[in-house]
């Protein structure tokens, strides 16, 4: 952990062995020198915690991402913290585990007392109920259940519209431009796969298919919501979508599943476009046998990392300088930049409850919020205002999407964002 760019000796120095296979985690940011007792400020340190899946079925997609909040918290001590109190992160492994991220947060809250929590993880939705009952403020780039705009959670921001739950019994998505790029590459029959345990991934692969067939006439060749979690052998799949014709596949994965699914596609002979939620990551870039893959394939991004804007260029300068495992021109993976935007709400949300804040502050200025943007990264804003309500989501939002060809990716639909507008799954 020595050797951190652009960040003082005392920078992650301090770290909790976890776990049985003796995984090190950062247990503080910068500022644990500097503290207010050692560096004679009268304002007291403010804790918060992060809940990572660092270890197990689900890491491929968020390991090492704790260093994004790192990063985002870092880049604000370095700043004089939030009204003078330096922030302290101290980051558990829910080891892609429900009940371990339950645990997670009953320690954080219980044990270490932190203010908030942000849980970037897919199995957030088991530590919710807890959460929410012990008044901690939550924030994450949420991918894992509907409780980001049900009752009672209203302690849980979602850095983005909050469409995986539903409004008086309704789902809404965004999806009309996508939908019309890929019947553009000519997909006629569009299979999905999504995970069993996941009601995010399930929600976004029905979704999907239901709007494609709704908006582009594109039939559903292939469903199947219960895949194992991580699998990476989908044989008895590939068969299936050959035998009936698919011409397209979408996957509600994380990394290790993409990577596997697009190699069996390819080596099956199905000659099908094939479109990811995840897999826009530097370990793709770096691992040949995942560039080969994935080559030719499609993935969402929200944030536009080849063509930033200044405000997302100066978040990837502050993964370089306070990420110890980011480099100039390296992809930022989904487990970095979702972790450093829900850090960046979480101090939003500090900003928001004022000179002395409290847990309670925090939730009802933070509501009020119609318009985050996290400083301008986001390519449509964000309203924490109207809760649980339509009036919640955008009607119109806007995404990204590139293309893996050979050894880098490119923007597709000529660099232009894909924007689309609220509609009700029906």
């Amino acid at each position: 952990m020595s050797g951190v760019r652009g960040s003082s000796p005392a920078l992650l120095r301090a770290v909790r062995l976890i776990g049985a296979a003796g995984l090190l985690i950062p247990l503080a940011v910068a500022g644990l020198a500097g503290s207010a007792t050692a560096s004679g400020a009268s304002k007291p340190p403010i804790k918060l915690g992060l809940i990572m899946s660092l270890t197990g079925v689900a890491a491929s997609s968020y390991t090492n991402g704790q260093y994004g909040a790192v990063a985002r918290i870092d880049a604000q001590n370095a700043a004089g913290g939030v009204d003078g109190h330096k922030l302290q992160l101290i980051v558990k492994d829910d080891a892609s585990s429900p009940s371990q991220n339950t645990t997670a947060a009953q320690d954080l809250v219980q044990n270490a007392g932190v203010f908030g929590v942000i849980d970037f993880s897919s199995f957030t939705f088991a530590a919710a109920p807890y959460l929410h009952s012990a008044g901690i403020p939550v924030t994450s780039w949420a991918v894992d259940g509907p409780e980001w705009i049900e009752q009672p959670y209203t302690n849980m921001f979602d850095v983005n519209p909050p469409t995986l739950g539903p409004i008086n019994g309704v789902y809404y998505y965004y999806l009309s431009g996508l939908v019309k790029f890929l019947k553009s590459t000519g997909i006629t029959k569009l299979a999905g796969l999504s995970y069993g345990i996941s009601p995010s991934a399930q929600r976004a692969t029905n979704q999907l298919l239901q709007a494609a067939k709704k908006d582009a006439g594109i039939a559903t060749c292939y469903n199947n919501s219960s895949v194992p979690f991580g699998a990476v052998d989908f044989t008895a799949d590939v068969l299936s979508m050959k035998s009936a014709g698919c011409n397209g596949v979408n996957a509600a994965f994380v990394d290790s599943s993409d990577i596997a699914l697009s190699s069996e596609v390819k080596q099956a002979g199905l000659h099908a476009v094939q479109y990811y939620e995840t897999g826009y990551d530097q370990s793709v870039i770096d691992n040949p046998s995942a560039l080969a893959a994935m080559d030719g394939d499609y993935v969402a991004i929200q944030y536009n990392f080849i063509r930033p804007n200044a405000a997302t260029a100066k978040m990837l300068a502050n993964l370089v300088r306070y990420d110890p495992k980011f480099h100039k021109g390296d992809i930022p993976s989904m487990g970095t930049y979702g972790s450093y935007l829900a850090a960046d709400l979480m101090i939003k949300g500090l900003q928001l409850a004022g000179k002395n804040p409290t847990r309670q502050k925090f939730i009802t200025n933070l509501r009020k919020d119609c318009n985050y943007t996290a400083e301008g990264v986001l390519p449509s804003p964000t309203s924490m205002c109207h809760f649980g309500t339509l009036a919640m989501l955008p009607k119109q939002f806007c995404t990204y999407l590139v293309q893996l060809r050979g050894t880098h990716f490119v923007l597709a639909n000529g660099g232009k964002p894909l924007c689309s507008i609220r509609q009700a799954q029906t």
